[in-house]
């Protein structure tokens, strides 16, 4: 859990809302994105406020419903879970498909975001966030691995900053949110693994304080 000063939560409340841009359906959904291999669109179908996207995903190509996105021909595209739609006719493409998946979040990526942010199992041993703040007494100055899904990324002073997060915790204890300190850049939806030491009340300055914090820690494969 991560803890900061009035002053500081104001300022950064205030930058983030400068600064997001970006559209509801183009942020990771709460799951993480559900990419099983890199995928790429094949073929695209506008609509006003939605775009009919042909994407190959390995060997499986299919028809999926997102928002409009900005998709072109040739893009890697990042999709979470989505709801199939049997037997549906596209007009604009003169063809009716088996299946279409209705997907209400999407991202256009580059190869290297798509090739990274794929779906993962967690790795033998890997404990929950939960488990982390539950037993933060006896894991504190250990080295620990652990799994979830990238919620935040932010860089600063040589690190990546990475808030992750399994469903498990508290949230109004802030127990459901592990941040994890770094040199390895990954993508906001990712389901990662870490390996790195445990500490706890950790006070970086500037009012960035953590409960707890695992630092200077690598990726799992």
């Amino acid at each position: 859990m991560f803890r900061f000063a009035t002053w500081a939560a104001l300022a950064l409340a205030g930058l983030a809302s400068c600064q997001d841009s970006s559209t509801s359906s183009s942020r990771p959904p709460p799951g993480g994105w559900a990419n099983r291999a890199p995928t790429t669109v094949e073929r695209v179908v506008n609509r006003a406020d939605a775009q009919l996207l042909e994407v190959r995903q390995g060997r499986l190509k299919t028809w999926v419903r997102v928002p409009q996105v900005g998709a072109e021909a040739g893009d890697y595209i990042l999709l979470g879970q989505g709801t199939p739609r049997r037997d549906v006719e596209i007009p604009e493409a003169g063809k009716r498909v088996a299946v279409l998946v209705e997907i209400e979040h999407a991202r256009v990526v580059d190869r290297a975001t798509a090739e990274r942010t794929v779906v993962s199992s967690a790795p033998e041993g890997a404990l929950k966030v939960g488990e982390v703040y539950g037993r933060l007494d006896e894991l504190a100055g250990n080295e620990v691995v652990v799994y979830g899904v990238a919620v935040k990324v932010a860089g600063a002073v040589g690190w990546y900053w990475v808030h992750l997060q399994d469903g498990t915790g508290d949230p109004s204890s802030g127990t459901h949110d592990l941040t994890v300190q770094t040199t390895v850049a990954v993508a906001e939806g990712q389901r990662v693994a870490f390996r790195g030491v445990l500490r706890r009340d950790v006070d970086l300055g500037f009012g960035y304080q953590y409960d707890a914090l695992v630092e200077d820690a690598t990726f799992v494969e």
